[in-house]
């Protein structure tokens, strides 16, 4: 144990100073050590290949990402997760993956996926969202549109609406996938009324189908709704049906008084503002 813990703090030291280079010669290091021990009849310690050989794969992602390339970086987590399942950095990789997708989507960037709409006379919002096929909140997230009202000339950026949710209670998230492939994931933070999260005593239960049903938000008790002043920016819930599994925000101070579902699941306030723009009315949200 003693050689395992003093292996992680050396990994995290070399990799922080002197990235790839740092790494090379940790390995050095422990190649010596081993031959020492194994000269002087000792315990061997293990590297961290033998605990876990996905481990250097996934140092490479972490390099990738300090490049600072938001594309080469998705795709390299992209391909270890899907190379690496059993990775004891697999959680920590998808975690990393979905906050980078989200914050590659719901920006006014261009980027593989997107498309580029140019307003004409005429355009509402409510027109463009139906011609795209998206929504106008996912629009106005992506684009950072002040008030629902469009220019004419305005360039929008804008991906088709296909996202659903699973509400994971064994492991107390809310997964999002987009065309059914995983996109991002959040952590539930609290629970109210008969919500629950965690292993469940009696083994798994059926999984329940539910769509999503309302998207109020709320500032100082009173509701508000898109395209509404304030609406950015107040206290956001998804409200589904069947009813309570209401996804509500939790705020960062305590002493903030953010309204209370019956029952559901709490989330950080930025995670549900966000998922409020990624599922529209009647998406398919799974209860497992």
């Amino acid at each position: 144990m003693k050689w395992f813990l003093k292996a992680l703090v050396v990994v995290a030291l070399t990799a922080l100073v002197f990235g790839g280079g740092g790494y090379a010669t940790y390995l050095y290091f422990m190649e010596t050590e081993i031959k020492l021990a194994k000269d002087k009849g000792g315990p061997v310690p293990l590297t961290p290949e033998l605990q876990d050989p996905t481990l250097v794969e996934y140092q490479k992602c972490l390099q990738i990402d300090a490049v600072g390339d938001p594309l080469a970086t998705r795709r390299a987590y992209l391909e270890f997760i899907d190379a690496y399942p059993d990775s004891s950095k697999f959680e920590e990789a998808r975690n990393r993956l979905g906050t980078l997708q989200v914050a590659l989507l719901l920006s006014p960037r261009a980027t593989p996926e997107k498309d580029v709409y140019v307003v004409k006379s005429g355009d509402s919002l409510t027109k463009v969202s139906h011609r795209l096929k998206t929504s106008q909140e996912l629009l106005v997230e992506i684009n950072r549109i002040e008030g629902v009202n469009l220019r004419v000339g305005q360039r929008l950026y804008s991906v088709p609406a296909q996202f659903s949710a699973v509400i994971d209670r064994p492991s107390s998230k809310v997964i999002v996938l987009k065309a059914g492939e995983f996109f991002a994931q959040y952590p539930i933070v609290a629970t109210q009324g008969s919500a629950k999260i965690g292993a469940q005593k009696k083994g798994a239960p059926t999984p329940l189908a539910a769509k999503v049903h309302d998207k109020p938000a709320w500032n100082a008790g009173v509701r508000l709704n898109f395209g509404e002043k304030g609406f950015h920016a107040a206290s956001h819930w998804i409200v589904l049906q069947p009813p309570n599994h209401t996804l509500y925000a939790v705020p960062a101070d305590p002493a903030e008084n953010a309204p209370k579902p019956t029952s559901g699941y709490g989330l950080a306030a930025d995670a549900v503002r966000e998922l409020s723009a990624l599922l529209q009315k009647n998406d398919t949200v799974t209860i497992r």
